[in-house]
Order: C-alpha cells, then structure tokens, then sequence
C-alpha cells in the first residue's frame, strides 16, 4: 500500500469513532447489533478493549453531528435528520435490558429497527486512516443460486472464478457467466471508482471440498484491502 499515512497514534475517542466507521464500510448496520452489548459474531470485528455502550452511542452521536454518517429508522415516530432526534434513539437503545433478545431486523418491533450507514465524507475519513487498497477489494453478493461479483481488479475477478469452487460451497455455471465493464461505477454503497468489472453468474451448490490450504490463504491475502481498526496504533491493550 506503500507508504503509511496513519498518525503515529490515536487517541481513544479516535479509536472509537474510526471502529464504528469501519463497522459500515460494506452495508448500513443494524443497531441492535451494537446495542445493549456487542454482537461480535455478526459483526466479525474486535470489540475495542474495556469500551461501553455509552461510548459507542456518544461516537455514533459524534460522526453524525460531522456529516460522516445517517441514521434511518422504521419507527414513524423516530427524527433520525435531527441531533435531538438522534439522541432520542440512542437512548431508546442504551436503555434496553442487557438480557434482550436479539432477533433478524425483520421480526423486530419498529422501536428496534433502526440503523447507521456511512455518507461520502465519513468513507473518504476511514480511508484516510484505514488506506484502502482498492484493487484487493472483491465484492460478492450471492444466495447459492445467482452471483453477482465486482472487482476493479481483472485479474483478481478472474483468478477468484477459477479457484471459486475450492473456496466456496459452489460452483460457477461457466455456460451462464456475463462479464460488464462500467466506468465511474459504485463499486461499495457509498464509493465509486473509474473503472468496475462485474460479473454476473449462475452457481451450482456442492458438497465442501478438501481445498489445499494454501488456496484459501491465497484468497484471503489476496483480498485483505484495508488496514483492520486493531492493527492501528493507539489500539487499547486488553
């Protein structure tokens, strides 16, 4: 990635508020899995060492007064354009029983569906901490019957097709693939890049193959794009 534009340490609150940042950088994220305590199974994050909700609430609070994030919320009754209204939701969340149940967003009553997303200006403030490489990034979306897969990389889209049978539960349908090319294209929700592949293919399901590790090391080497929050100086000890 060259040479680190990282500052040579963050501050706490800086911590925090770039951890969040980096929660959304792939999809608007759902409040109750922040609130009352952290699920770290879907958010496939490091919790930052000895932080509370409050100060989670209080950064969300923050990057919202900076332009660097919105909020959306399902309840009519919800201002989520607002400061006011926005701390009004996250107390309605701060304030949930430590033994609620957490549930998919669909069955959700409307007073817990609710969530933050980033805006231009809150990417670009990640990037400049996280440093993005964006010809690693491999975006997929996929339900093991269709796929849908972009890259501003062509050689990286082609190499993960070919290996995507060792990689995943599937395999590629090579008779239904369709290749585009888009210039100043959204390659995530709140970026765009000069240049987009995408390819768009059938998929066939398979049992799990026996793949060689070092293909699956491959891939994730290959498609590790950004600097993690926890690889940054300034990250609290546990």
């Amino acid at each position: 990635m060259g040479e680190s534009l990282v500052p040579a340490g963050l501050s706490r609150d800086e911590i925090v508020k770039h951890w969040l940042l980096n929660l959304a950088i792939n999809c608007p994220i759902y409040l109750p899995l922040l609130f009352p305590s952290l699920r770290l199974d879907a958010l496939n994050v490091k919790a930052i060492p000895h932080c509370p909700a409050a100060d989670y609430a209080r950064g969300l609070f923050d990057l919202f007064g900076s332009g660097m994030i919105t909020f959306s919320s399902e309840l009519p009754e919800d201002d989520a354009t607002s400061h006011a209204g926005i701390s009004r939701v996250l107390d309605r969340f701060l304030a949930l029983p430590e033994n609620h149940k957490h549930g998919r967003s669909t069955g959700q009553p409307p007073t817990m569906r609710a969530s933050f997303a980033l805006t231009p200006l809150g990417g670009e403030t990640w990037a400049k901490i996280a440093e993005p490489d964006w010809s690693s990034l491999l975006v997929e979306s996929s339900d093991f019957d269709d796929a849908d897969i972009y890259s501003n990389n062509r050689d990286l889209l082609m190499a993960y097709m070919g290996w995507y049978a060792e990689i995943n539960e599937a395999r590629i349908l090579a008779e239904t693939v369709q290749w585009e090319t888009h210039k100043d294209s959204e390659i995530l929700y709140w970026k765009r890049l000069p240049l987009v592949h995408h390819v768009y293919c059938r998929l066939e399901v398979k049992a799990p193959s026996a793949a060689p590790d070092w293909v699956r090391g491959w891939y994730f080497s290959a498609t590790s794009w950004y600097r993690k929050p926890w690889e940054l100086s300034g990250w609290p000890s546990d």
